[in-house]
């Protein structure tokens, strides 16, 4: 799987990305999106065919879940494919926020999806699993599990990769339904020996969990959308950085941007009042350059005379 996962990088962003000179993050993006819309259409077929062989409610209802799910890669398409227009005269600092929307759009699905997770498993302790028997079923149930892990993991393969939170919340949405999938056929073997509170029970605590990953990305991602200030550490990070280059003496005003698919670094620099202009200029543009590397954000440093005492 860790192969074919690296083969599908190489040869649908890293060729593509060289020969076309192509945004990468817009194909990464979009490398996930048709994986994930391709494998659910497939695994749609595949679990309503054998459900309506076997006459199998739980997995015909477990097919259209996972048709379901690609309106969220469809979510994350769009999300990458608008995000990465340049800068126009109404948006001068780009649409990379619309990545951010995106992985709030999908925080709130995956919420939703783990809302109704929780309602049918409380509805379970009510209604015991009725079992549907056949190992032709268990086999689907564990066919759907696999794949949706390897979704999942390829998706937040590619979300390390490219530090897209919107990638790594569809990640856990496939892996909601891996969960789902391998919680079903738990519950169709211990329901046979008469245990009926088990499965429930996990549902319980797995749809908890989801509930609250979903829950933690919507709240970084809403934060993101206000402006959340940096970090204490990434603020003093920056005023380290600046001061090591000689002649700077003091740093303030540091401001971080998040703009979704690039960020912009502003920050005031104090140098000695005897300085040259044409030498405060160049220590400016060594600041801005070091920042600029590290953290693959657009800086503007201002000079400020540092006034003795």
């Amino acid at each position: 799987m860790d192969r074919f996962s690296r083969w599908l990088q190489k040869k649908f962003v890293e060729e593509k990305a060289v020969k076309g000179n192509m945004d990468s993050r817009l194909l990464y993006g979009s490398l996930e999106a048709w994986v994930s819309i391709i494998g659910n259409l497939a695994l749609f077929a595949l679990k309503l065919f054998s459900g309506l062989a076997a006459r199998s409610i739980s997995i015909i209802a477990d097919a259209f879940h996972t048709l379901s799910d690609v309106i969220s890669s469809i979510v994350v398409l769009f999300g990458f494919k608008f995000s990465s227009k340049g800068p126009d005269r109404e948006h001068p600092y780009g649409h990379g926020r619309l990545e951010i929307i995106a992985t709030l759009v999908i925080a709130i699905l995956l919420i939703l999806t783990g809302a109704e997770f929780l309602k049918a498993s409380l509805l379970r302790f009510r209604h015991p699993l009725k079992v549907e028997s056949g190992w032709e079923i268990l086999i689907i149930l564990l066919i759907s599990a696999v794949s949706k892990e390897w979704m999942a993991k390829f998706s937040w393969l590619l979300g390390e990769t490219i530090d897209s939170s919107a990638l790594q919340v569809d990640a856990w949405h496939h892996r909601s339904d891996a969960i789902a999938s391998v919680l079903v056929a738990i519950g169709n073997v211990v329901a046979a020996f008469g245990i009926t509170w088990v499965d429930p029970l996990l549902g319980v605590v797995v749809s908890a969990l989801i509930i609250y990953t979903g829950y933690d990305f919507a709240v970084s991602s809403g934060n993101r959308l206000l402006g959340q200030s940096p970090s204490e550490l990434m603020i003093e990070e920056i005023c380290k950085q600046a001061k090591s280059v000689a002649g700077i003496e003091e740093v303030h005003q540091v401001q971080v941007h998040d703009y979704g698919t690039h960020q912009e670094i502003s920050l005031h620099v104090e140098v000695d009042e005897q300085m040259s202009l044409i030498t405060a200029h160049d220590l400016s543009e060594i600041v801005e350059k070091m920042l600029a590397e590290k953290y693959q954000a657009k800086t503007v440093v201002h000079i400020e005379p540092k006034k003795g005492d």
